[in-house]
């Protein structure tokens, strides 16, 4: 299993990639609720792409009537190989502070091999250039606030689950601010998307 520096510069570089690095991310059963206002957040809506060296990636973003997203991504590598994800949910809101809470969408689901699974927490921002950066919720910090007893969920050798009621959730960030949850270190222009040129 690749160690956090490794993880982290995949999910930067990859969208995609979350869901294969289920160690490098917490889940949520009980996320940040959806606005009362269940339009998405139209800022976000449409096509980005991120460069790095040889490798691109491609985020289409669609809004449903229900209010949630719809994210497909679309990694291109130096070979021209194409990898392809899909995700869905929702655009929120805590003060200030924007988020996507997502989940994978599978193509095919067997019951025998179902578990439980939560949503990924992803902090955003557009800048005023129109720039699209995220960071996701470091999981060596959620761990440190369930052992603190500030979060309820498991942890294992392989995955996180964050258990506490959305409440709980959205009084802790609203208390410690969404700095608490992620790794400000990261370079943030490793996860940032532009419109792409016409």
């Amino acid at each position: 299993m690749p160690g956090k520096f490794h993880c982290v510069r995949l999910l930067a570089l990859w969208f995609g990639l979350i869901p294969l690095l289920t160690s490098c991310v917490a889940e949520f059963i009980n996320p940040i609720p959806p606005p009362k206002s269940s339009a998405p957040d139209p800022a976000l809506l449409g096509e980005w792409e991120m460069t790095e060296k040889d490798e691109k990636v491609k985020l289409y973003i669609y809004p449903r009537r229900s209010g949630w997203i719809d994210i497909i991504s679309v990694e291109i590598d130096s070979k021209n190989k194409i990898k392809l994800d899909i995700y869905e949910g929702y655009t929120t809101q805590i003060k200030q502070g924007k988020f996507l809470c997502l989940k994978e969408r599978e193509m095919i689901v067997k019951k025998e091999d179902a578990e439980e699974s939560g949503y990924y927490i992803v902090p955003y921002k557009i800048s005023d250039d129109g720039r699209f950066s995220f960071r996701i919720f470091d999981v060596d910090r959620i761990n440190d606030m369930i052992r603190k007893g500030e979060l309820k969920g498991n942890i294992t050798r392989w995955k996180t689950i964050v258990t506490s009621e959305a409440d709980e959730l959205v009084a802790l960030i609203s208390t410690k601010g969404v700095d608490s949850f992620i790794d400000t270190a990261q370079d943030i222009s490793k996860s940032t998307f532009s419109r792409p040129k016409k």
